[in-house]
C-alpha cells in the first residue's frame, strides 16, 4: 500500500478509524472505563437511591450475591406490556451490577417453554402464568441468593413497580445479613392467626398481612397481653389494640423502652375489628368467643409521656371522609399526602391513609423528649363521642361544628423518657377495666368481613385500682430514689423512640389490601401497610429501606399536555359560559310561547318567538365557531409538542454537526 497516495491515506485511515472504534468498545464496554449514564428525568428513574447503595457498599466480596433474573424472551408467549416492563427490570438490575464494584453477580435466563431454564425457574420456585391452551407459561422473576440463604420474587407485577427497587433491595439485605431482627408483637386481637382444628373440619386463621408482610424480612414474636417482662432481644415492641392492658404489662414496656428498646403503639378508641371478632364462635369449643373491648389504651405510659388521649372521642372530619358501608361517614377518613409530615422519614413518601373511627393524641412537653406529628386531620374536624361515631355508621351526619383545628392522629416522641411508675413495680392483681374485662381469643376466627354493630359501646368508666396496689405518682422533679425491685428510672441512653397512631383497625386486611385480578396475590391499596412496615423499619435501625419503598413508575401520564390544554380551554372558557347563559335565558323565554295543544295565542306571540328561535341559532353558530377556534389552538399547540418531542432532538445533532462541518471547511481553508 503506497501512503503516498489518496488511495492509500484512505485505506490507512479507515484502517485506525476501526482500530479506534474497536479499543473505545473495549475500554467503554470491557472494562467499563468512562462508561457513565446521566439521568435526566424528573424523579430519577434510572438512579440508584442511597439507601440501596448502603445496601450494596455493605456486602462481602468474599460471598458475593447472586441474582438470577428469569424473563420469557419468546415473542409467541411474552405480551408486550411485560416486554416493556421486563426491559425496565433489567435496567434496573445492570445499574445493581455496576453499583456493586463486583459483588453482585447477575445471571440472566431464558425460561421459554421447553427450554432447560424453564426446568431452572421451577427449581428456584418461580411462579409460570400460563397464557395459551397448550399451556405454555411465562415467566418474570428473580432468585437472590448468597451463602444458605435465597429469596425469591416469584412474578415482578407491572403493576408493583413503583415497588420494584424496594422489593429487590430487601431480598438483598435479607439474604445477606447475619443476624435476624426480631420484632414482638403485642394485641388484644387474634392478629397472629390460629392453628388448624382437624376435629371440627375447620381451616385455621390466617395472620393479618400485617403479620405476613413482617415476617417476610423479621422474626415475629407474639408477645402475651399477660407479660410481665419482655426479651431484652426484641428489637422493636409493636402493640396493636392493647384493649384491658394490665398495669403489669404496661410496666414490662415501661421498662423495655428505658432500656433502649423502640415502641410502636396502635391504639383505637373505636375499633370496628374488635367489635365483629367479639362474639364469634370458637371452632374448638362451639361456644361463643370472648368479648374484646373496642376501646383501648396506655393510660400510665401516656401520662408519662405527656400524651394526652381520650379513648371515648372520635376524630370527625368532612373534608377527609369516605365512602363506608354504602354512605359518606366522616369518621372514616381517607387521609392525603397533604395530611402527612413530608419531612419525616416514616410518611414522606406516602400517598394515601385510611383510618377507621381514630382518635387523637396532644402532646406536652415533656424534659428530654423531642415530638414529630407524623398525620393531622384538616381544620374542618371535630371530637365526637363514641355512641354518635356509632350512629354515623347507620344515619348520615346532621349536625357538625369544625373545630378549626388539625388533630394529631400519629406522633412520633424521642429522646430520655422517665418512668411511669416511680413508685416500683405494680403489686397485687391487675385493675378492672372498663367493658367487662375482656381478654384475647387467640383462636376466634376470622371473619369474613367487619360487621356494623347495632349497639354502641358502653361509655367508657375509670378503672378501679384493686386492693394493695399503690397509687401512681407524678414523676417528681429531682432523681427518684433507688428502689429495691430493681426499676429503672429513666432511658439508659438518649435514644429512646416511640411511634404511636390512634387508629388500630387501619391495619386489618379489608382496609389496607385486595387481591391482584392478574396473579392473585395480595396488593396494597393505599399507604396503610407502607406506614407501619415503615415505622418498624426506622426503629429496627433499617432505615436505608425507606428511601427506595416508593419510586416514582416508568409509565407517567401527559400532565404537560393536559396543562397546556387546560390553559388554552381557559381563554376560550369565559365566551362559552356567556353564550351558553344567553341560550339558558332564551329558552326560559321561548318555554310560555312553545304550541300549546297545536295553537299560539296570538301573532304577537309567533313573532316573539320566531325572533328567539333566530337569536338562538345565531348564538348556537357562535359557540360552535369558539369551540373549532379552541379545538384548533388545542390541536396547535399539541402538534408543537409532538414535532419538538420527534425532532428536536435530531435538529440539534445536526445543527451541531453542520457546526462543526463549518468550523472544520474554515480551518482548512486557513492552512
Amino acid at each position: 500500500m503506497n501512503l503516498n497516495s489518496k488511495e492509500g491515506t484512505a485505506g490507512f485511515t479507515a484502517l485506525l478509524v476501526i482500530a479506534i472504534v474497536i479499543a473505545v468498545n473495549f475500554l467503554v464496554g470491557g472494562l467499563g472505563f468512562l462508561n457513565k449514564r446521566i439521568d435526566l428525568t424528573q424523579d430519577g428513574l434510572y438512579t440508584l437511591s442511597t439507601g440501596t447503595r448502603n445496601i450494596l457498599d455493605r456486602l462481602s466480596v468474599d460471598e458475593p450475591v447472586t441474582i438470577r433474573y428469569y424473563v420469557s424472551t419468546e415473542d409467541r408467549v411474552m405480551p408486550p406490556m411485560l416486554k416493556s416492563h421486563a426491559r425496565t427490570v433489567q435496567d434496573l438490575l445492570l445499574e445493581y451490577q455496576k453499583a456493586s464494584k463486583g459483588k453482585l453477580i447477575l445471571e440472566k435466563l431464558a425460561p421459554n417453554p421447553n427450554s432447560e431454564d424453564e426446568d431452572k425457574a421451577r427449581e428456584d420456585d418461580l411462579q409460570g402464568m400460563q397464557v395459551n391452551q397448550e399451556g405454555d407459561n411465562i415467566y418474570l422473576g428473580m432468585a437472590i441468593h448468597a451463602g444458605s440463604q435465597k429469596e425469591v420474587l416469584p412474578f415482578l407485577n407491572p403493576n408493583e413497580e413503583t415497588a420494584l427497587e424496594y422489593n429487590i433491595s430487601r431480598a438483598i439485605q435479607k439474604v445477606s445479613a447475619t443476624k435476624k431482627t426480631i420484632i414482638g408483637v403485642m394485641s388484644g386481637m387474634p392478629i397472629m392467626g390460629s392453628p388448624m382444628y382437624p376435629y371440627q373440619r375447620q381451616k385455621g386463621q390466617e395472620p393479618w398481612v400485617m403479620i405476613q408482610r413482617l415476617r417476610m424480612d423479621y422474626e415475629v414474636r407474639d408477645i402475651p397481653m399477660s407479660s410481665s417482662t419482655i426479651d431484652s432481644d426484641v428489637n422493636v415492641l409493636v402493640l396493636v389494640h392493647p384493649a384491658d392492658i394490665t398495669e403489669s404489662a404496661e410496666y414490662a414496656v415501661d421498662q423495655y423502652l428505658l432500656k433502649g428498646g423502640k415502641v410502636i403503639g396502635l391504639v383505637d378508641p373505636q375499633s370496628w375489628i374488635a367489635q365483629a371478632y367479639s362474639g364469634q364462635q370458637n371452632p374448638m369449643t362451639g361456644q361463643p368467643g370472648a368479648t374484646i373491648n373496642p376501646s383501648s389504651d396506655l393510660a400510665n405510659l401516656f401520662k408519662a409521656w405527656g400524651v394526652a388521649y381520650n379513648k371515648s372521642s372520635v376524630v370527625a372530619d368532612v373534608n377527609y371522609r369516605t365512602a363506608m358501608q354504602g354512605r359518606q361517614n366522616p369518621t372514616a377518613l381517607r387521609l392525603p399526602k397533604e395530611a402527612m409530615n413530608k419531612k419525616d422519614r416514616v410518611t414522606a413518601d406516602l400517598q394515601t391513609v385510611l383510618m377507621m373511627s381514630a382518635g387523637s393524641f396532644d402532646v406536652e412537653k415533656k424534659d428530654g423528649i423531642e415530638s414529630a406529628t407524623l398525620i393531622t386531620s384538616s381544620e374542618a374536624s371535630e371530637m365526637i363521642d363514641t355512641t354518635e361515631a356509632e350512629k354515623l355508621r347507620r344515619e348520615n351526619l346532621s349536625s357538625f361544628t369544625p373545630s378549626g383545628k388539625k388533630q394529631i392522629l400519629a406522633v412520633r416522641l424521642s429522646g430520655k423518657f422517665k418512668t411511669a411508675f416511680p413508685s416500683g413495680k405494680p403489686k397485687g392483681p391487675a385493675a378492672p377495666k372498663e367493658g367487662g374485662g375482656a381478654q384475647d381469643d387467640a383462636n376466634a376466627p376470622k371473619p369474613a368481613a367487619p360487621a356494623p354493630v347495632v349497639t354502641a359501646p358502653a361509655t367508657a368508666t375509670p378503672a378501679v385500682a384493686a386492693p394493695g396496689t399503690p397509687v401512681v405518682a407524678e414523676a417528681k422533679k429531682e432523681e427518684p430514689k433507688p428502689v429495691d425491685d430493681g426499676t429503672i428510672k429513666e432511658s439508659m441512653n438518649s435514644e429512646g423512640v416511640v411511634v404511636l397512631f390512634a387508629d388500630a383497625d387501619m391495619m386489618y386486611d379489608a382496609f389496607c389490601v385486595q387481591q391482584d385480578p392478574m396473579t392473585g396475590g395480595l396488593v396494597a391499596t393505599n399507604s396503610n401497610l407502607p406506614l407501619v412496615l415503615n415505622s418498624v423499619e426506622t426503629l429496627a435501625g433499617g432505615g436505608d429501606l425507606l428511601q427506595v419503598r416508593s419510586r416514582a413508575a416508568t409509565q407517567r401520564p401527559f400532565t404537560k399536555m393536559d396543562e397546556l390544554r387546560e390553559n388554552v380551554e381557559k381563554q376560550f372558557r369565559p365566551k362559552l359560559v356567556e353564550r351558553q347563559a344567553e341560550m339558558d335565558k332564551i329558552a326560559q323565554e321561548m318555554g310560555p310561547l312553545r304550541v300549546k295543544n297545536g295553537q299560539l295565542a296570538d301573532p304577537g306571540q309567533i313573532k316573539k318567538l320566531e325572533e328567539l328561535m333566530k337569536k338562538q341559532t345565531l348564538i348556537q353558530r357562535e359557540i360552535r365557531n369558539t369551540k373549532k377556534e379552541q379545538n384548533k389552538d388545542i390541536y396547535f399547540t399539541e402538534s408543537v409538542i409532538t414535532i419538538l418531542n420527534v425532532f428536536g432532538v435530531s435538529l440539534l445533532v445536526i445543527a451541531v454537526g453542520v457546526l462543526l462541518a463549518i468550523r472544520r471547511r474554515v480551518s482548512t481553508a486557513a492552512v
